[in-house]
């Protein structure tokens, strides 16, 4: 009897610990449409993680509001321009902080006109424009609907470990801006692509994680995007806890 008890008790304990460990996330979009259902469906494939759901402009006034302490990381999948300048200082307070922050596919293009400081928090930029970069002009372009060769650059990170090169029907974007100091995870050889599509950018008391990869429904479905995803939140969840 005592022992059933205490198998009770441990079983008890292991689901209390589970639930305690769960990542609970903020999904930020707006800005551009997506296929929601397929995009929902991932998140909620994805184990050991709870998230609530907001678009913009109102994600940007949760992140000026004390109400965002109650996420364990921010996952930006929008495409937005505006923000004030009250905004821009909550999301410099935050990463001062070390908030775990992850920027998916098109957050690539967010603030083209009225935040460059963006860029450095990201670690790139999409130029919508045709923009004088270090002595070069570069206009950014995007290809829907192909098959992207990734190569994993840093097998053992975090974020990357037990993932293989893999394919994945996705879009591409090209001639986007790196920041020099970013730490790359994923790169591709497809020629309509700049060559990484996936890093770590430290900025302030953050590391900052960005994959370009995100689309579509295919791309939700695939079974490396969504393993890649999961590891990405909970180790910059686990990796800002420590701080």
């Amino acid at each position: 009897m005592k022992a059933a008890t205490a198998a009770i008790i441990l079983l008890l304990c292991s689901i209390v610990c589970t639930a305690q460990q769960k990542a609970h996330i903020l999904v930020i979009t707006g800005g551009h449409g997506f296929k929601q259902v397929p995009f929902y469906q991932m998140f909620d494939s994805l184990a050991g993680i709870t998230y609530d759901k907001l678009a913009q402009p109102q994600a940007n006034e949760l992140i000026a509001a004390p109400a965002v302490k109650k996420y364990d990381a921010l996952v930006f999948y929008d495409m937005y321009d505006s923000i004030t300048p009250q905004q821009q200082q909550a999301y410099l307070q935050l990463l001062q902080k070390g908030t775990a922050m992850i920027f998916l596919h098109h957050a690539l293009v967010s603030y083209q006109r009225n935040w460059n400081e963006f860029q450095h928090i990201l670690g790139g930029k999409y130029y919508e424009k045709a923009t004088l970069v270090n002595g070069d002009t570069l206009t950014s372009s995007y290809q829907h609907d192909v098959v992207i060769p990734v190569k994993i650059e840093d097998r053992q990170h975090p974020v990357t470990k037990g993932l293989q090169d893999f394919e994945i029907y996705d879009e591409v974007y090209g001639n986007f801006g790196i920041q020099p100091g970013i730490h790359p995870l994923l790169s591709t050889t497809h020629p309509g692509s700049s060559r990484y599509i996936g890093w770590v950018n430290h900025y302030a008391n953050t590391d900052v994680l960005f994959i370009q990869l995100g689309h579509g429904p295919e791309a939700f479905a695939n079974p490396n995007y969504r393993k890649l995803l999961q590891q990405g939140i909970h180790w910059s969840v686990q990796h800002h806890r420590k701080k």
